[in-house]
C-alpha cells in the first residue's frame, strides 16, 4: 500500500482550501503542543522538552506559505489559554510566533532555500536559521511578554529563554526536516515498512533504555546510531527521519515513566540529556543522509556527463575518421592527377618510337620497298614499345592498389619501384638523385602507402628545388638505413629549407606553400598519418638553412 495517493490528496486540497488548511494547522499545532506538556514533566507554558509543535508549524509553512500562519497563530493562542495564559499575553506571544515564520518564509526566499533537503547547503541553512535567528527572537521576546505579564521574574527570565530557546530549537531540529523529507519522498513511501519501522525502533530504543540498564548516555548513542545510519544507506532518509521520530518519543516516555537511564537525575537535566541525545543524532543522520544522497546525485551527473562525453567523442572519432578519409581520398586524387602526367610522359617516347616507324613502314610501302625484313623490324619494334607501355600502367595500377593487410617487406624495393616512376621527374628537372640503400631492411606495414609517402616529400623537394637559383645544383639525397632497432629513411633536399615562420604548420592540412601549382596542402598531413596511425611509425622534420630532411622511423621487422 503506498501512502502517496492520500498525500497527494491531502496536499492538493490544503493548498486549494485556506480555512480547511488553518483549522488542520491550528489541530496540530495544539494537539502536539500538549503532547509536548505532557512530555515535559511541568506544568508551564515554557519548556526546556522537544516541542513538536513548532516543528509542525515550521514545516507547514515551508510546504504551503503564508497561509499556514493563520493556523499557526489559532493553535498557539488555544494552546496558551488552555495553560491559564491571559488572553493578552496569548495573543502576543501567538503573533511573536506568526512573525517567527514570516522571517522563515523572507530568509529562506533570500537564501533560495530548497525544501526537498538535496543538499548540504540547505540543510545548514535550515539549521543555521531555526538555531540564531528563529528561536532567538522568538525566545526573547516571548519570554519578554510573559515577565510583563509577571508569569516569570527577572531572575529566572534567562533560564526561561534558554528553556523556551533549547526546546522549541529541538522542536523544529527534529521535526521540521523529518516533515520536509516525507513529504519529499512520499511517493516511495510504504505504510506497511513505516510501521515496521515504528515497531522495530520503538522496541529497540525501549530495550536498551530500560533493559540493558545502560547508565551512559554516549553509550546508549552508539548503540543506536549505526541501526540509524544503516536505515538510512539501505532504506533512505525518508525511513530514518522517522526512526530518529520513534527514538525522540520512547526516550520521552520512558522519562515520563521513570524508567531507564533518562529518569536518574532531575527532570530538567533528564529533559537536557534527552534533547542532546536526539540532537547528536539528527545532526548526524541529516548531514550522512543527505551528504550521501549529493554524492549520488553527483556520481548519476558524472555518470550522466560520461555517456554523453562517450558519445561525443565517439561522434567525434567517427567524424574524424570520414574527414581523413576523404582527406586520403583528395590526397589520392591529386596523387592519380601527377600519375597520368607520369604516364603520359614515360609513354610519349614509345608513342613518338611507334609513330616514326609505322612513317617508315608506310613510306617504304608507297615506294614499293617494303619487304619482309621490314614488315619483321616492325613487329618486334612495336611490340616492344607497347610491353613498355603496358609495363607502365602496371607499375601504376599495382602502386595505388588498396592494401588490406600488413605484410613484412624490404624498404629497398619499394624504393626501387617508386625510383621507376619518378625516374622522367628527376631528368627531367636536372636533379641530381643520390641514393644509400641498405639492402635487407625489413618492416611491417603496407609497402603501396609507404611508396606514397616517399612519392609526396620527393615531390615537394622537386618544387623547393624549382625556386633556387638556376646555376647551383639540384641534389635529392635518399638514405635507408638501420639505427639500433629502427629502419631510417631519410629523404634531404638543398633548397635553403623551410622559412621558420611556416616550418610548424607543414603537418596540418590544407596548409600549402604552392598557391600558383594547384597544391591541395593534404600531402605532408596524410603522410604523417600513414606512417603514424597505419604503420606506427614517425614522421619529423630536421629543418636547416641548407635544406630540408625528413626522416621516416619503423621499427625493424628482420
Amino acid at each position: 500500500m503506498r501512502l502517496s495517493n492520500i498525500a497527494r490528496r491531502l496536499g492538493s486540497t490544503l493548498r486549494e482550501n485556506t480555512i480547511l488548511l488553518s483549522i488542520t494547522m491550528a489541530i496540530f499545532y495544539f494537539v502536539s503542543g500538549k503532547i509536548s506538556f505532557y512530555f515535559s514533566l511541568e506544568n508551564s507554558i515554557v519548556t526546556i522538552c522537544i516541542f513538536f509543535a513548532e516543528g509542525i508549524s515550521l514545516a507547514f509553512v515551508i510546504l504551503f506559505g503564508k497561509r499556514a500562519i493563520i493556523g499557526v497563530f489559532i493553535g498557539q493562542l488555544l494552546l496558551a489559554l488552555s495553560n491559564g495564559l491571559h488572553p493578552i499575553s496569548s495573543i502576543a506571544i501567538s503573533s511573536i510566533n506568526s512573525i517567527e515564520l514570516l522571517i522563515a518564509l523572507y530568509v529562506f526566499r533570500r537564501y533560495r532555500f530548497d525544501r526537498r533537503l538535496l543538499k548540504l547547503r540547505d540543510l545548514h541553512i535550515l539549521f543555521l536559521t531555526i538555531t540564531f535567528i528563529l528561536q532567538p527572537f522568538s525566545s526573547i521576546l516571548g519570554n519578554i511578554v510573559l515577565l510583563s505579564s509577571s508569569i516569570i521574574d527577572l531572575h529566572s527570565m534567562p533560564s526561561s529563554i534558554f528553556a523556551w530557546w533549547f526546546g522549541n530549537t529541538m522542536g523544529q531540529l527534529l521535526v521540521t526536516p523529518m516533515i520536509l523529507v516525507l513529504y519529499s519522498n512520499i511517493k516511495k513511501a510504504n505504510i506497511f515498512k513505516t510501521i515496521w519501522i515504528v515497531v522495530v525502533f520503538f522496541i529497540f530504543n525501549y530495550s536498551f533504555i530500560t533493559l540493558l540498564n545502560i547508565e551512559n548516555v554516549v553509550l546508549l548513542f552508539s548503540f543506536m546510531i549505526p541501526l540509524v545510519l544503516l536505515v538510512s544507506r539501505k532504506d533512505g532518509l525518508y525511513y530514518a527521519s522517522i526512526s530518529i521520530f520513534v527514538i525522540a518519543v520512547t526516550s520521552l516516555y520512558t522519562a515520563k515513566m521513570g524508567l531507564g537511564i533518562f529518569a536518574n537525575d532531575t527532570v530538567a537535566n533528564n529533559l537536557i540529556n534527552i534533547n542532546f541525545y536526539i540532537l547528536a543524532l539528527v545532526l548526524i543522520l541529516y548531514i550522512h543522509g543527505i551528504s550521501m544522497g549529493e554524492k549520488d546525485i553527483i556520481l548519476q551527473k558524472m555518470e550522466k556527463l560520461n555517456s554523453g562525453l562517450k558519445e561525443k567523442v565517439t561522434n567525434e572519432v567517427n567524424n574524424n575518421l570520414k574527414k581523413d578519409r576523404l582527406m586520403m581520398q583528395q590526397s589520392r586524387l591529386a596523387q592519380m592527377g601527377e600519375a597520368i602526367g607520369m604516364i603520359a610522359h614515360q609513354w610519349r617516347q614509345p608513342l613518338n618510337t611507334l609513330s616514326l616507324i609505322t612513317e617508315g613502314v608506310y613510306i617504304k610501302y608507297t615506294m614499293g620497298k617494303l619487304d619482309d625484313e621490314t614488315i619483321n623490324k616492325f613487329k618486334i619494334t612495336s611490340q616492344k614499345q607497347i610491353q613498355q607501355m603496358s609495363s607502365t600502367i602496371d607499375d601504376f595500377r599495382d602502386f595505388f592498389k588498396p592494401e588490406k593487410e600488413k605484410i613484412i617487406f624490404p624498404v629497398n624495393i619499394t624504393i626501387d619501384h617508386i625510383m621507376t616512376i619518378l625516374d622522367y621527374m628527376i631528368e627531367k628537372e636536372s636533379i641530381v638523385l643520390e641514393k644509400n640503400i641498405q639492402s635487407e631492411l625489413h618492416i611491417n606495414g603496407y609497402p603501396n602507402e609507404l611508396g606514397q609517402v616517399l612519392i609526396n616529400i620527393i615531390n615537394n623537394a622537386k618544387d623547393a628545388l624549382n625556386d633556387i637559383s638556376k646555376d647551383r645544383e639540384k641534389i635529392i639525397r635518399l638514405d635507408a638505413y638501420q639505427d639500433g632497432d629502427r629502419v631510417c629513411i631519410s629523404i634531404k633536399d638543398n633548397a635553403n629549407g623551410i622559412p621558420e615562420k611556416i616550418e610548424s604548420s607543414i603537418f596540418d592540412p590544407y596548409f600549402s606553400t604552392k598557391d600558383n601549382k594547384n597544391g591541395t596542402g593534404l600531402g605532408l598531413y596524410m603522410s604523417r598519418i600513414i606512417i603514424q596511425e597505419h604503420m606506427n611509425g614517425t614522421l619529423e622534420l630536421d629543418n636547416s638553412t641548407n635544406g630540408a630532411r625528413f626522416i621516416l622511423s619503423f621499427n625493424y621487422a628482420g
